[in-house]
């Protein structure tokens, strides 16, 4: 019984970790891909500028 409350416990506590990390980033999430997406089409100008 110990050894299943323990169990219990850490995934009680991974769960409360995954979900405050989730708020922290949620916010994020929108900055991230216009981000991505930047970095992507200047990374494609640079490519086909320097190409041969």
């Amino acid at each position: 019984m110990k050894k299943v409350r323990g169990v219990l416990f850490t995934l009680l506590l991974a769960a409360v970790t995954v979900r405050v990390m989730w708020l922290a980033i949620e916010p994020l999430v929108p900055y991230l891909v216009s981000v991505t997406a930047v970095v992507l089409v200047l990374g494609f100008i640079y490519y086909r500028m320097t190409r041969w």
